[in-house]
């Protein structure tokens, strides 16, 4: 069952490749094969570096080729991430930072901030926090001033952490605070889990472990509904550590060892590094000195294995304080001069610190007195300059001034309005007094005149600030017009990029050769991309499946369910071996649900999709159906004898009445329907997109009745020539109406 399930991952592999290089080879724009060779290093990256470097390198030539700036960095950063995938952070560096000479020269200013933040995260993995924190704020900076505050949110995110590891808490949640805000205004969720997770380690540097804690169990839940395997796994670890201080080891232990599983599931060494360093200190808080040395010499070679020479420290201080407890002072001298040198190197300053602290008992333990002064005088000052004292009084000062951030602004307003109030009041007295000083006549003239002098300053004071409030408005709008058109630019581009993307997953032609010598595909999206998909695929047993899917929108957010639904087919029918249609509908169905999270009939995500999905076993000619509120028509040729002319008839195949996906009906397992084909016999699957366009002398829709019409009167055509005359009249109907819904139409015959 395991070889057939390999075998079958291979296939599609090969499969997927060949589609690729066989779209290169027939790709009329060069930038399109850019796109290609980077998803073919896509394939490899952790499968086979050496070929994933090969076609980034395709790729980088290409787009030079082409001398298209854009296309170019972008190549440069696929390649890096090639190598960062396989831990070369050095070389990720190099490549990264050519991407960024590309966009500084081409003077694109997004390109460059996100240059900066990736340059900035090859060095936060290779253990330079230093060299990491520059470049995260050079992003921020840049952000910043293009308007981008998710980006900038990301930005001061990192900074945070930097400032963290540097000793510097204070900064750091000055800078998550701002994150926070930023992501819980935009509801990502994602991101709101790793800026409290970043507070959390606050709490811990400044010893409020229950606050902690809470703030874990928080991320846990959050990750949890986001389904993110690797987000779960990380606040695992983080509540153990907060279990750990809170002396519930056991528990501990067991959120540790959970996320190990998954860790080592996904093959995230860095995350795996991490959890055998917290196992290792869990185990010696419970006297187990041997399994927590055994864990710290884990977590270390995996450190060097992957370059992570500021994290190694870590790990260096752990096992060098088991040796120490041991008695081996001369292995725990050893391992603390390493970690202090990384530590050092990287501006790790926690583990400077502890370094320290560990050489100094260390030495007094060796009777070496004179070394262990010197390091327990670093010790104490550096220690002094990171004071966790005065830290903790800012930090709660900083806590409360957020909480209570509206509050006090209303309370700054309430004030400052009576202010202006008493200020009304102390005029208004002073001028009665001054006019009852005054003769009867005089008076009346001054009143004339007072009256008449507010009135002309108070029509030119309005004048003048309405004229600035324009001026500047006009400045406003005209600078709002020229970031919505950039913005509106970049978003095209970004749309244009995924369009090549999402084309390169669909099932090329050439692969449908396999299912079918004669067939057509007809897919029009209504935007750039779309939520109408189709899919085939070959089985080793001569089984040909193919299916017609529309999901829910258009658009971008119908190509992500489109590219959702992809994925969920390859891994039931490719890596599953699944192929009873029913069945194959009533598992996505269940990935569906579970992806988005469809929790009940109140739910607010009712996404999914329609389709026709179709499985002909060539060897008996035998065909399944299943379909989710879209049906399968078959057209089959009559005739009453051999003189009578050729006829046809179109043998309507009705679905269940239910999407793949939740829906307030009565959710029952899929039926499927057996069909005996015939030679000649042409099978037809399709969305709704065609027949509900608007069109016509009236404008009305076409319907169903006239796609029957049009494809009975179309037989005994090649169904190439089919497919140019059912897109001719699409767009014939449609004329010059907006076209509603995008349209697919699968045909093949048998």
């Amino acid at each position: 069952m395991i070889f057939c399930s390999i075998s079958g991952n291979l296939l599609y592999a090969n499969n997927q490749t060949d589609s690729l290089m066989n779209f290169i080879l027939q790709a009329k724009y060069d930038t399109a094969k850019v796109v290609a060779y980077e998803q073919l290093a896509l394939v490899y990256r952790k499968t086979n570096k050496d070929s994933a470097y090969y076609f980034n390198q395709k790729a980088i030539d290409q787009a030079k080729k082409i001398k298209d700036t854009k296309f170019l960095a972008e190549a440069h950063r696929e390649y890096a991430l090639t190598a960062q995938a396989n831990d070369d952070y050095v070389l990720a560096n190099n490549y990264y930072q050519k991407a960024l000479a590309i966009h500084q020269k081409a003077g694109n200013k997004e390109g460059v901030a996100g240059s900066y933040n990736d340059i900035g995260i090859a060095f936060y993995y290779a253990g330079d926090y230093e060299n990491a924190r520059v470049n995260f704020e050079q992003s921020g900076i840049l952000k910043m001033q293009l308007g981008d505050s998710i980006g900038a949110g990301q930005a001061f995110n990192n900074t945070g952490i930097m400032h963290d590891i540097a000793g510097n808490p204070t900064e750091a949640l000055k800078l998550y605070i701002k994150a926070l805000s930023i992501y819980e205004s935009a509801r990502d969720t994602n991101m709101i889990i790793g800026t409290i997770s970043n507070i959390g380690l606050i709490y811990i540097g400044q010893k409020n472990y229950n606050e902690a804690l809470k703030i874990y169990i928080r991320q846990k839940l959050l990750a949890k509904a986001v389904n993110n395997q690797k987000l779960y796994g990380v606040a695992l670890t983080s509540e153990g550590t907060a279990l750990d201080y809170l002396k519930d080891y056991l528990e501990a232990r067991k959120r540790f060892y959970e996320a190990l599983e998954i860790f080592e599931k996904i093959a995230d060494k860095p995350l795996i590094a991490q959890c055998f360093n917290n196992l290792s200190v869990n185990h010696e808080l419970t006297g187990d000195d041997d399994k927590a040395l055994e864990y710290a010499l884990k977590s270390i070679q995996i450190k060097k294995e992957i370059g992570s020479f500021g994290k190694l420290a870590v790990s260096q201080i752990a096992a060098a304080n088991i040796y120490d407890k041991k008695g081996q002072h001369q292995k725990a001298i050893s391992l603390f001069k390493e970690a202090l040198t990384n530590a050092e190197n990287t501006g790790y300053m926690d583990y400077i610190i502890k370094a320290h602290q560990g050489l100094s008992k260390a030495y007094s333990k060796v009777r070496d007195f004179e070394k262990a002064y010197h390091h327990q005088s670093l010790y104490v000052t550096f220690n002094d300059s990171v004071s966790n004292t005065k830290n903790a009084e800012m930090i709660n000062e900083m806590e409360k001034k957020f909480q209570s951030e509206r509050k006090e602004q209303e309370i700054a307003l309430l004030n400052k309005t009576n202010a202006l109030k008493d200020v009304e009041l102390a005029k208004a007295s002073e001028e009665s007094k001054r006019k009852s000083m005054q003769l009867y006549g005089s008076f009346v003239v001054g009143l004339i005149l007072l009256v008449f002098a507010v009135v002309v300053v108070r029509n030119n004071q309005q004048r003048k600030k309405a004229n600035e409030l324009l001026a500047q408005k006009n400045a406003e709008i005209t600078k709002q017009k020229e970031i919505v058109e950039e913005q509106h630019q970049e978003i095209t581009d970004s749309i244009s990029y995924a369009k090549r993307i999402q084309t390169a997953l669909l099932t090329s032609d050439n692969y449908w050769e396999q299912i079918s010598k004669e067939h057509f595909v007809l897919l029009k999206p209504k935007d750039v991309v779309s939520g109408d998909f189709f899919w085939a695929f070959q089985t080793e047993n001569n089984l040909a499946i193919w299916v017609a899917a529309d999901c829910t929108g258009h658009g971008v957010p119908g190509a992500f369910m489109s590219m959702l639904g992809i994925s969920f087919f390859n891994e039931i029918v490719v890596e599953n071996n699944i192929t009873n249609p029913a069945e194959i509908l009533n598992k996505l169905r269940a990935k569906i649900i579970k992806a988005l999270e469809q929790k009940g009939v109140d739910t607010q995500q009712k996404d999914g999709m329609d389709l026709a999905l179709c499985v002909w076993d060539k060897n008996t000619n035998l065909l399944s159906f299943s379909g989710a509120n879209n049906p399968l028509w078959l057209i089959r040729s009559i005739r009453h004898s051999g003189l009578d002319p050729e006829s046809y008839e179109l043998i309507e195949f009705k679905p269940d009445k239910q999407p793949v996906g939740l829906f307030l009906g009565e959710m029952k397992p899929f039926s499927v329907q057996e069909i005996q084909l015939e030679k000649s016999d042409t099978i037809y699957t399709f969305s709704d997109g065609y027949a509900d366009q608007f069109g016509g002398e009236r404008g009305k829709k076409f319907k169903l009745k006239s796609l029957k019409e049009l494809l009975l009167s179309v037989q005994g055509k090649p169904l190439n020539e089919q497919k140019q005359i059912i897109d001719n009249m699409f767009e014939t109907w449609k004329g010059n109406l907006e076209q509603i819904d995008d349209v697919c139409v699968i045909g093949v015959k048998i």
